[in-house]
């Protein structure tokens, strides 16, 4: 984009008027900041479903982006060990459960989008950790384990990102973010993950398609 400078000439309005115009245009997404670079147009966000229980990899993957994940930990813990009350509660865990801790950053075309943080219950997916888990998780479970998802449940709320998550990510923490907190169960009701899932923002849009038209009704 022209410099600020240049805006405020063009348009006859002072620089001060035309950098909040900016800064209105970067806070919507459409244009973004470069350090020591300018003002750029910001490249179409990735569109994520809210109406399919289908993985990242796979929407990422039917939208032309080649997904991606880099493990950044992986263990297995008991649930009591966890401290996490909302883990145990999520996915139905008593003392003596095991539950695997997966932390990865999701990738589209090479580039940083997600910042995952998973939960999974061991007595349902025993040497889990033996596995790869640079794929689809959802995937791997399906094939390895006979599990699929047939519900899950998203919240969403918009969050500030700390420092370390921004540097995982690969921008700066001004950077709109979204949590997404997801609990998926299987045909059975047995829950089979739950996670919490930070998003970047200026790359990422949730789309929910719904109506309220029936078979034969004038729209």
């Amino acid at each position: 984009m022209p410099s600020e400078r240049e805006l405020a000439a063009g348009r006859g309005i002072s620089r001060m008027t035309a950098r909040a115009a900016v800064d209105v245009l970067a806070r919507r997404g459409l244009v973004e900041r470069r350090e020591r670079s300018g003002v750029f147009v910001a490249r179409p966000r990735i569109e994520q479903s809210l109406d399919t229980v289908a993985g990242l990899s796979d929407q990422l993957g039917g939208r032309g982006v080649v997904p991606g994940a880099e493990v950044l930990d992986a263990r297995a813990v008991g649930a009591g060990e966890l401290g996490d009350a909302e883990v145990v509660t999520r996915l139905g865990l008593s003392g003596d459960d095991g539950v695997y801790v997966i932390l990865r950053v999701r990738t589209g075309d090479g580039e940083p989008l997600v910042l995952e943080e998973n939960y999974l219950p061991g007595r349902l997916m025993p040497g889990l950790l033996d596995e790869d888990l640079g794929g689809s998780l959802y995937t791997l479970v399906r094939e390895r384990y006979g599990l699929s998802v047939a519900r899950a449940r998203q919240e969403l709320e918009p969050t500030p990102l700390d420092s370390g998550a921004a540097a995982m990510l690969g921008v700066r923490p001004d950077v709109p973010a979204l949590r997404v907190t997801r609990t998926a169960w299987d045909a059975r009701g047995r829950a089979i993950e739950f996670a919490r899932d930070l998003h970047r923002g200026d790359r990422m849009i949730f789309i929910s398609e719904t109506s309220t038209a029936k078979e034969g009704a004038v729209p």
